[in-house]
Order: C-alpha cells, then structure tokens, then sequence
C-alpha cells in the first residue's frame, strides 16, 4: 500500500483548522441583560439585547414579551469602530420594561439573525406600597332612569376622574359605554375640566349619552373602561414605576316597556311636555296672554309656540299644526330648534296672522297629546286661542311677505333667509355687467374723458305684480307692491303714485270699512290707468336723459 508523506497531512490539517477558526471569529453573537431581575409589580427595568452584526431595527422581535411585561418604545443604535485597524460592528437596543403579574417571569431567548441569546429569569414580588386602580382614576356613572318606553331616550352621564398627572398617561384609551341591544349615542363632544375632589386636584373628562332601544326586554348596559398606563415614583423611593390602569367595568340593568295597547295616534312618550305660546303685535310683545284682543285690519299678530319636551330626541318634537279661518292669512316661519336650560330639545314656531277682514275671529287654540312616562298615563298639553275683534283701517295696509293660493283656505309662505342671498348675488352682478358693457360703448363712441352710468331700463316685474294685485282686490298685497315699487323707482311721477295710492285707500274701506262689500263696488281701472301712466313718463324721462348724453 502507497503511504502518504507526513509533511503533506500535517499541511492539510494546518490549512483545515485555519478555515474553521476564521469562520469561528467571525461568527454573529448576540447578548441581552437586565437592570434589575428582583423587582416589584409595576417597577420599571431596562433590557438590553446587542448583537456584533450591523442589522436594521426590526430584526428583533419583542412579541414574546407582550403577555408578561409592559413594553416601552425600544430605542435602537448601530455603530461601527476602527481602532488600530481593527474594525468592530455593534448593533443594540434599550427597552423599558415593566411586570404585568407577580410570581417567576422568563425573558425568553431572542434569534436575531441567526445569532441567539440566552433567556433571562425575572422575579416579581408585590409592590405592598402600590396604589390602586381608584387612586389613580375612576369613573362616575349617572343615568336618570333605568326603566323606559320604546322610543323613549335615558340620559347616561359619564365622568373620568384622573388622580394622577395626566401628564404621566401613557398610551391612554378609553372605551365608551356599550349595549348588544341599546343603542348607545354620544351627545355633542366631550368636556375636559380641572376640577377638586375629596380635597385634591384632578382631571375630569365628561360625557353624556342617548340610550334607546327599539327592542323591548331587560338589558345590561356596559359602562366605560380606560387602560394605558401611568408612570409614578414611590415617596421613600427614586425607582420609576409603570402603574397599569385597567379601570372596572360597572354594569347597569335597563328595563324596556312596551307601547302600552290602549295607546292612540302618534306615539310621544316624554317625562314631561310643554306647550307655550307668546303673542306680538306688529313686534310689540304682550305682557300677558289676553282672551280678546282689538285689532285694526293689516295690522300683523304674531304667534310663538314653543313646544319642549324630556327624553326625546329632537326629530320626536311634534309639529304645530293648527287650522285658522279663511278670515287670517298666515305666513309661517321655519320651526328653530334648541334646548332648555335643563339641557331638553325644544322647537319653536313662529307664525304672522294678519286678519283679512273686519268683524270677530275665532283663533284657535291647540292641544297635544303625549304619554307621560312617570304616571304611565295618557296626558294632553294645550295652549288657548283668541278672539280678534277686528275694526276697518284707512291707512297703509302692513307689508306683508309676498303669497298668493287662491285654491287653498290657509295661505302658508315659509320663508328661508339664507337661501335668498345666492340670487341677489347673482342679481347684483348681473346689473354690473349690463352697466359695464353700456357705459364701455359709450366710451367709444363719445370719447369722453368721463363716463355717466345711464339707469337701465329693462322689464319692470314688481309692476306688474302690482298690477296683477289690484286686479285681484288684494289691497295689502297692492299697497306692498306699491311701496316697493317706488323703492326701486324713485324718479316715478308723485301725481300717477298719489292716484293709486287713492284708489288702493279706497280698496281698503270697500273690503274692510263699515260698509264693506268684498270690494264688488270698486273697480281697478283707474288704479292700473294710474300705474301704466307712471311707468310711461319714467320711460319717456330716462329716454330724455339718454338723448342728452
């Protein structure tokens, strides 16, 4: 048998324990110590795990951590050294941690890209010194009824008291109330106050809430929890602790009724129920509420209702609707919605009422209806009416809001404010534009060093509504028309407007004098004669004042 030469095996075994001890070297390591492994419940230590590889920031994963430890923000370097040539990689993290329970808790190994550490044993005693969950916050629980009807809404009035610095929270949540069968709503936002309790500062943090339920039953309704945590020193101590807040649930029962069967009509279940009213004449407000009231015909009465009720929503008020005689036009405003002081949702309806005609009218009052759910009995709330006893009026009908319903028996115009301004805009630059473009073409064909801006003359609609007013004998409507009319118009000639004022006067004592005969006796010929007259010397004076220029 050939034998190998000696020199060449001991070369080979040289060359082969080289290689293994180079990769031996250069082999990743990974080390994590502790601060502290004998501490108390909520104390605070710190865990270090370094590796000598250059590695990114997640390459360790702490989720083996989170059912034993409260678990800080980690803060994580990498550097790298050059001394005499020698080059060395470091990678570390820091991590605050802090014990969830008492007894032996194990910080496991951790793999970090191939390289491993070695676990870590940490006994936790109790903290006797530790403060409770109740020295640190609690809430208070306050809900103004427990049994209630279907569609009827308890109040829940929650507050967080903070004890602790609110500045020391960490990571702070909180849960609302809640229900698998009541339907629990936020009221507004919440309110976040300083305030002193038992004789030491805190901070409060209010909510109130809207519980209903279309179900009936017996429910529990879950009240708020707040978790996170706060950071704390001992008094005999300089060691931070993590106190972890984890606030007790309380349970309410709440009782669901039924619509009781005898129950009629719209179902309104309320506490309590108010119907009020407030009577005006031409915006002078009555300081009582009178039985009869003396009135001239166009004179304005205005009626407030407010209706207000507790432990509704407010699309649960109920609406006015009364029914007033032919004899009164009515113009209706949209209903405004509010709360009492006591924090209860009110509507309030305003409504004008200018009697037509001379003689007595009957207003009526009006009533509503409700279940009272304190007596659990039927209620009726209800406000009185009036009686007018209207006399005839020779002067200047009132000007009134503009509405013409010859079909129905209650004329009704709801009026919404902002909507009107979009148009005026729209109005405004238009008439700009128009002037603009006439005052340019002038400019060119005069050459002019100054510019005079002419009165356009366009298509008169006010005019004609007032026109079509006296052709129906509608003096309040006409005399409106008429005012506004000579607004818009101030070169009018006095004479043709005095001429209609006049007959509209005499309108007037045909439809609500002492001889009033519905305006059959009185014609609008000379009215309208009077108003196309105005019109045509207006037209012929601009038409003047344009030739001139």
């Amino acid at each position: 048998m050939q034998r190998i030469h000696t020199p060449f095996l001991t070369l080979l075994f040289t060359l082969t324990m080289s290689i293994f001890s180079s990769h031996t070297a250069y082999a990743a390591t990974a080390v994590a110590s502790v601060s502290e492994n004998q501490v108390t419940k909520d104390e605070v230590f710190l865990l270090r795990v370094s590796t000598d590889e250059k590695v990114s920031s997640d390459a360790l994963d702490l989720t083996a951590l989170e059912s034993d430890f409260y678990i800080g923000r980690p803060n994580f370097g990498s550097s790298i050294r050059i001394i005499n040539g020698s080059r060395t990689v470091s990678s570390e993290w820091t991590i605050t941690l802090a014990p969830l329970r008492l007894g032996k808790l194990t910080i496991p190994a951790f793999d970090i890209e191939g390289a491993q550490t070695q676990p870590i044993e940490i006994n936790v005693a109790q903290n006797k010194a530790a403060p409770t969950q109740d020295q640190m916050a609690e809430f208070k629980l306050d809900l103004n009824r427990d049994s209630l009807y279907v569609g009827e809404v308890a109040i829940l009035d929650v507050k967080l008291i903070i004890k602790a610095d609110p500045r020391r929270l960490q990571d702070p949540r909180i849960d609302p109330p809640s229900s698998s069968s009541l339907k629990v709503e936020p009221i507004g936002e919440s309110k976040q106050y300083q305030d002193v309790y038992h004789g030491k500062e805190v901070t409060v943090v209010q909510q109130s809430f809207e519980i209903s339920s279309d179900t009936t039953g017996k429910f529990e309704l879950r009240g708020p929890k707040l978790t996170g945590a706060v950071v704390y020193s001992a008094n005999n101590s300089n060691k931070t602790r993590l106190f972890q807040l984890d606030t007790p649930v309380q349970t309410l029962p709440v009782e669901v009724l039924a619509i009781p069967g005898d129950a009629q009509g719209d179902w309104l279940p309320t506490a309590d129920l108010s119907v009020n009213q407030v009577w005006s004449i031409n915006d002078t407000r009555l300081t009582r509420s009178p039985e009869q009231l003396d009135l001239e015909a166009g004179d304005a009465l205005t009626r407030t209702i407010t209706v207000s009720a507790k432990g509704i929503k407010a699309h649960q008020l109920p609406s006015v609707n009364v029914q007033y005689p032919n004899s009164v036009r009515v113009y209706e405003e949209k209903p405004q919605f509010g709360k009492t002081d006591s924090g209860d949702n009110l509507v309030v309806y305003k409504q004008v009422l200018i009697p037509k005609s001379a003689g007595t009218i009957e207003l009526p009052g009006l009533e509503q209806a409700w279940f009272n759910t304190e007596t659990k009995q039927k209620a009726t709330s209800q406000i009185k009416g009036l009686t007018l006893n209207v006399t005839g009026n020779n002067d200047a009908p009132i000007q009134a809001p503009i509405s013409t319903d010859k079909h129905n028996n209650v004329e009704v115009v709801t009026t919404y404010q902002p909507d009107i301004w979009p148009y005026l805009t729209a109005l405004f630059a238009l008439l700009w534009l128009i002037t603009s473009v006439f005052a340019l073409s002038l400019w060119r064909k005069k050459g002019s060093t100054s510019t005079v801006t002419p009165k356009v003359v366009g298509k008169d609609e006010t005019q004609a509504e007032l026109i079509d007013a006296v052709q129906r004998k509608d003096a309040l409507m006409a005399s409106a028309k008429l005012n506004q009319w000579q607004q818009e118009n101030p070169d009018l000639p006095q004479q043709h407007l005095d001429t209609v004022k006049q007959e509209i006067d005499t309108l007037n004592q045909h439809l609500f004098g002492p001889q009033a005969d519905s305006g059959s006796g009185w014609s609008p010929n000379s009215a309208i004669e009077a108003i196309n007259a105005a019109n045509r010397n207006r037209t012929a004076k601009t038409r003047d004042q344009l030739a001139a220029l």
